[in-house]
């Protein structure tokens, strides 16, 4: 596992040797040659590591991705990693709390939980950390969301919009409209 890994990348299973590559070839059109790409121990699931800025690559990614959706062939997901924390839910709160300021007083949030080989309990985890935020919560269409990867004994926690998510298979379906 990259430890200080800042983005999560899903493709299909058995083909996470092609979806690095391909991560590489789009980090490297927007001007990080150096990224790195790493299987993790979930089927279709990488870590990858930029030097870019997460939202600003996230950005520029989705520009691509949005004008040809077609040029990604093996990833079908791209998110945006803030930091990396023990799967502890002390940690968690620790920065849910340092973080909070990232949503304004008049956004509204919700908190997602991916959670892989854990035990821990997705609804726990989502009433800790939600009543750490003063702001209104808005399930269907928030303008934030604290984004929860468990991933074993390491979480990664972002602070994100919902556009930060880049989901080829949505944005396919999207342009046939």
């Amino acid at each position: 596992m990259i430890k200080k890994f800042n983005f999560l990348i899903s493709c299909p299973r058995l083909r996470e040797r092609d979806a690095c590559a391909e991560m590489w070839y789009f980090f490297s059109f927007i001007g990080d040659e150096e990224a790195k790409c790493r299987k993790s121990k979930f089927p279709g699931l990488l870590y990858a590591k930029s030097s870019l800025d997460p939202f600003d690559a996230i950005k520029k990614l989705r520009e691509i991705a949005v004008d040809d959706p077609y040029s990604f062939r093996f990833i079908l997901k791209i998110q945006p990693i803030e930091e990396i924390v023990p799967s502890e839910i002390d940690k968690m709160i620790e920065w849910v709390k340092k973080r909070s300021g990232a949503i304004l007083n008049s956004q509204t949030f919700r908190v997602t939980v991916e959670k892989r080989m854990t035990d821990f309990d997705r609804d726990e985890i989502i009433m800790a950390l939600a009543e750490l935020i003063d702001r209104k919560v808005n399930l269907e269409n928030p303008d934030k969301i604290i984004m929860v990867q468990i991933l074993g004994d390491y979480t990664g926690l972002s602070i994100i919009e919902p556009e930060d998510i880049i989901s080829i298979p949505k944005i396919i379906a999207q342009s046939q409209k």
